[in-house]
């Protein structure tokens, strides 16, 4: 074996071993989210409430949000452009997470009326490169027993980020998802003062 040769596999070694290292920096594990513990007392009041509305959840969210990306929009560039962190993700599709924490809040519901709430955004937006917010908007809609609608509306809940970042995303998402469950409750209690509930009985 001449020095040449030796010279060449020694430098392919040094090569592979750097690339080697590099493959290992760049296989950083991605930080998994969910939407955090509930409060014991704030669960336990949600089913005790939810026991006396004859109401059943029915989640839908857009295809391309029900996933275990945190996406997010640079509204200040392209509002139109749906993106998603890279290193940063939900512990399960962002539907299954959104449904648990409604049901933690509000309680299983098994009535005779469907509520169902059609999830169309739910990104974290960012006005500027420092300033964001998270973003949960759609439509909900009520059906008596015979799938009759007896209310509609869209509902749109806004939570500042505390960071323009994915973490901070993640917080801003979560808020505004208990935020958003309050607001069910409260219009059902309306609706249960209206009488507009009874023919889910």
């Amino acid at each position: 074996m001449t020095f040449a040769t030796i010279g060449r596999l020694a430098a392919c070694s040094l090569l592979l071993t750097l690339a080697a290292c590099a493959g290992g920096r760049s296989a950083l594990p991605a930080a998994t989210y969910d939407f955090g513990p509930r409060p014991a007392e704030a669960a336990v009041d949600g089913a005790a409430s939810a026991a006396a509305r004859p109401v059943s959840l029915e989640l839908r969210l857009a295809p391309w949000l029900d996933t275990p990306a945190v996406n997010y929009r640079l509204a200040y560039d392209d509002a139109s452009r749906l993106m998603a962190y890279g290193q940063s993700r939900w512990a399960a599709p962002a539907g299954q997470l959104l449904n648990l924490r409604l049901r933690q809040q509000l309680g299983g519901g098994n009535g005779g009326c469907a509520l169902r709430l059609e999830v169309d955004e739910f990104t974290q937006v960012f006005d500027s490169p420092t300033q964001s917010r998270g973003v949960l908007q759609g439509r909900m809609t009520l059906f008596d027993k015979q799938r009759k609608l007896i209310f509609e509306r869209p509902f749109s809940v806004e939570k500042p980020a505390p960071s323009p970042d994915a973490r901070g995303g993640v917080v801003a998402l979560s808020l505004a998802a208990d935020a958003f469950g309050q607001e069910i409750g409260r219009r059902l209690a309306d609706l249960e003062r209206e009488a507009r509930l009874a023919p889910c009985r």
